[in-house]
């Protein structure tokens, strides 16, 4: 299937129903892109998981290709709602026991999903001048990647860039550790620092002035005393070896989180969620002055 980079409408035509009862071809599909990053590269494809997920991916205008059942097994309301919709390509029901075989959870769901991927790049974040973007140099963790992406969303990121050799955007983990956020969002990715350094060079040139903020445990200037106010571009730096010397320079400034004990750092996941925060806090305490 070719990779949407927009929304859909709904269709109107029914979804055709498949009837799978062994591990054959469409099982095998659903099987492999749920583990294998490649084919989720091949057929522009993933598998997805939970209600919150599905709920926002068709808020937001997703591509379903196929939801995928159970039918020896009642449906709820919901369930049965998305799939009068007609929104997906394919239905496909299985037996109870082959959907437990593609389920992560103890008690599988009731409905899975096989979403087209999305490839965006750094221009699908718009530039604004109370913008906040979060870049994240080769994450290597699918669960670290999934939380902040969650975090970010939470905390009004606009968008998130993930440049270099880095965790799959659409690993089971990321999407699941995001709960639902990376539908919700630009999530693009890029090759290296450069292609970050010229979205700054645009958004500035358009007259949008980011402020671009590296996180580094070896900075002077504590993250509290950083001014975050205005358009501000956060950098975290991979999990085990920081910031790309790049991206060292590329920043207008470092901070570091003040930390106690004998670690010197902190999971990068955490790392983000500080830092947004913090970003969120001085900008509602602007609003609270302004007014």
């Amino acid at each position: 299937m070719p990779t949407s980079n927009s929304p859909t409408t709904s269709k109107t035509s029914k979804p055709a129903i498949i009837s799978i009862r062994k591990q054959e071809n469409n099982f095998q599909r659903a099987e492999v892109i749920k583990r294998n990053r490649e084919k989720r590269t091949q057929h522009a494809q993933f598998l997805v998981e939970g209600v919150a997920q599905i709920n926002i991916a068709v808020k937001h205008g997703w591509r379903v290709y196929a939801f995928i059942y159970a039918d020896d097994r009642a449906l709820s309301s919901w369930a049965e709602a998305l799939l009068d919709s007609n929104i997906a390509e394919q239905h496909w029901e299985l037996s109870a026991d082959l959907l437990a075989a593609l389920s992560d959870k103890d008690e599988p769901s009731e409905l899975l999903a096989i979403i087209e991927t999305r490839t965006l790049t750094p221009s699908a974040i718009q530039p604004k001048q109370d913008g906040l973007v979060v870049v994240f140099d080769r994450p290597s963790s699918p669960g670290n990647l999934g939380s902040s992406i969650r975090s970010a969303h939470a905390f009004g990121a606009d968008g998130i860039i993930i440049t270099g050799h880095a965790v799959d955007i659409y690993d089971p983990f990321v999407v699941r550790g995001s709960m639902g956020a990376i539908f919700g969002m630009p999530v693009s990715t890029a090759p290296s620092h450069t292609d970050v350094q010229a979205w700054v060079a645009a958004a500035r040139a358009a007259g949008f002035n980011y402020k671009v903020v590296g996180s580094s445990s070896k900075s002077e200037e504590q993250l509290s005393q950083c001014a975050l106010s205005g358009p501000t571009l956060l950098v975290l730096g991979n999990e085990t070896v920081g910031m790309s010397r790049g991206y060292k320079e590329m920043c207008d400034t470092t901070v570091t989180i003040p930390i106690v004990g004998e670690l010197s750092s902190i999971n990068v996941s955490c790392a983000a969620s500080i830092l947004l925060y913090e970003v969120s806090r001085q900008r509602a305490a602007d609003n609270r002055g302004a007014n």
